[in-house]
C-alpha cells in the first residue's frame, strides 16, 4: 500500500506551490510531516517564493501555527517570500483570531497567490 503524501510540491510561474493534501493537520505524524517538508523547501530553495495551498485543510492544531511562523521566519531571513491560499473558514478564522493574517499574505486561490508572489 502506497503512502499518501501530506504535501505535494510543484513549480509554477517561478514559484513553488505546496499543496497540503490532508483535511486535518493534527499533532503527531501529520504535523511532523508538514514540518519536515517545509524545512526541506527552505533548504532546497532558501530565497524562493513559496505558496502554500490550504484548500483541502478543514482543521489544524494550534501547533501548526508555530510551524508556519518558524517557516516564515526562516524563509524571509534568507530573502524568500511566502503566501497562503485557499483557507477554509475555520482555518481562516484561526489566522484572524491569532492575528497571523497580518503576518502572512493570504489569498483566495492559487492564481491570486501566484500573482501576489510574482
Amino acid at each position: 500500500m502506497a503512502e499518501t503524501a501530506i504535501i505535494t510540491v510543484r513549480p509554477e510561474s517561478g514559484c513553488l506551490v505546496a499543496v497540503i493534501e490532508v483535511p486535518r493537520i493534527s499533532e503527531g505524524p501529520t504535523l511532523d510531516a508538514v514540518q519536515a517538508k517545509l524545512a526541506e523547501l527552505t533548504t532546497a530553495d532558501p530565497a524562493g517564493k513559496i505558496l502554500i495551498d490550504f484548500r483541502q485543510v478543514e482543521l489544524m492544531c494550534s501547533a501548526t501555527l508555530a510551524v508556519l511562523v518558524r517557516f516564515y521566519r526562516d524563509l524571509v531571513e534568507r530573502g524568500g517570500r511566502i503566501a497562503l491560499c485557499g483557507l477554509q473558514q475555520p482555518v481562516r478564522k484561526t489566522f484572524e483570531l491569532t492575528r497571523l493574517d497580518q503576518l502572512f499574505r493570504i489569498e483566495p486561490d492559487i492564481p491570486a497567490g501566484l500573482a501576489r508572489l510574482t
